[in-house]
């Protein structure tokens, strides 16, 4: 509910798109700064405990800044600790979660179980929530937060009932240690190493735009709050529909194959984006748009997943997200001030270029994830 609520609430404290571009900052910045220690210590720690005590912790911040709307104490800068503090948790409890899955399903049922993940918790958190998020918000502006933190613990009683099956040995080796083992593991792996890239490279311009969607539908679409909800609940609709497309699409590509058609979806929908000013455009661009995500993340998760041994896997995953996601704060930085100096729509047609160019080399960017090269790479 507070991916909706946050930038709502930003944009009733400021119109800067540089201030309002900090949520995102603030949001994605401990990827860069925590995600390969959190990575390193779920692969030390019972990983179902290390979740209960984010989702405990996430609780507790989001009905501290519902506290701080109703004795109206709220600030800006209120806001970017929140969102901060919150994207701490998120990088432990995903890290946890990624890590976890391998042990709980069978290895040649991880794309399905990949896909129903994907789908119910995009389903959950940018279909429902922020659809739920807007709707409180507009009867009292505290209300999705303090909401927020019920759910959050509902989480964390959710969580305790899975398996007690975490797959983590005792700890033989130092901490900082295992923190570089990920970045190896990554660097050494050709496939991990390729994907990396790519996500890093969307994520950075794709984030100079989505950091400033608020004002892109007030501003560029004329619209108000029921549009930038309709945006976000399109691209969860996408994300969801891809589930069943997935499997009919990589029996037949691969998954480089895969991917393709998901970088050319993206290209199509970030094209629309940039230059309507149709809410219904825009909205069905980013149904477009979430279509691609759900290739992307399902195929993504998936090979990450076989190529890497359970034993590195919060290791791993804590690497890959250091990278892609720690570059999204420099993307926001990047949108905001574009946008300040070229306009609000320079952002969103910078992502379309780079969109466009990707699909159209995406043999040449794709070549090391042949389909003889991931199976030389599946440890057995």
């Amino acid at each position: 509910m507070f991916l909706t609520a946050f930038p709502l609430l930003a944009a009733l404290l400021t119109r800067d798109p540089v201030l309002i571009s900090g949520i995102t900052i603030a949001t994605k910045l401990p990827w860069l700064l925590f995600s390969l220690f959190t990575g390193a210590i779920s692969d030390r720690m019972d990983r179902r405990r290390l979740m209960i005590g984010a989702d405990i912790t996430r609780s507790f911040i989001v009905a501290t800044l519902a506290a701080t709307i109703v004795t109206n104490h709220t600030h800006i800068w209120v806001l970017y600790a929140c969102a901060f503090s919150l994207g701490i948790c998120e990088t432990l409890h995903t890290n946890c979660a990624q890590g976890i899955l391998p042990d709980i399903v069978q290895v040649d049922q991880l794309m399905t179980a990949n896909a129903r993940f994907t789908s119910a918790q995009v389903t959950s958190a940018q279909f429902v929530g922020p659809s739920l998020g807007v709707i409180l918000f507009n009867t009292a502006s505290a209300l999705p937060f303090a909401a927020d933190a019920i759910t959050f613990a509902g989480s964390a009683a959710l969580i305790k009932a899975i398996p007690n099956v975490h797959g983590v040995e005792a700890p033989t080796t130092k901490l900082r240690d295992d923190m570089l083992d990920g970045l190896k593991f990554l660097r050494d792996n050709p496939i991990l190493r390729r994907l990396t890239a790519i996500l890093t490279i969307l994520n950075f311009f794709y984030f100079a735009a989505a950091a400033l969607l608020v004002l892109y539908t007030s501003d560029l679409l004329h619209s108000g709050k029921i549009t930038f909800t309709a945006l976000s609940v399109g691209a969860a609709l996408g994300t969801v529909a891809s589930r069943f497309l997935v499997g009919p699409i990589s029996n037949r590509f691969e998954s480089s194959g895969t991917i393709k058609v998901a970088l050319w979806v993206w290209a199509i929908s970030s094209v629309g984006i940039a230059f309507t000013s149709s809410r219904y455009v825009a909205i069905a661009s980013y149904i477009l748009l979430g279509v691609g995500n759900g290739l992307w993340m399902i195929v993504n998760t998936t090979l990450r997943q076989q190529l890497t041994p359970a034993r590195m896997l919060g290791r791993m995953n804590a690497a890959f997200r250091t990278v892609s996601w720690g570059i999204v704060p420099f993307g926001a930085a990047f949108g905001g001030f574009a946008a300040r100096y070229l306009g609000l729509r320079g952002p969103f047609i910078v992502f379309a270029v780079v969109m466009v160019g990707c699909a159209v080399f995406a043999r040449p960017i794709l070549r090391p994830m042949s389909k003889d090269s991931i199976g030389t790479t599946v440890p057995t």
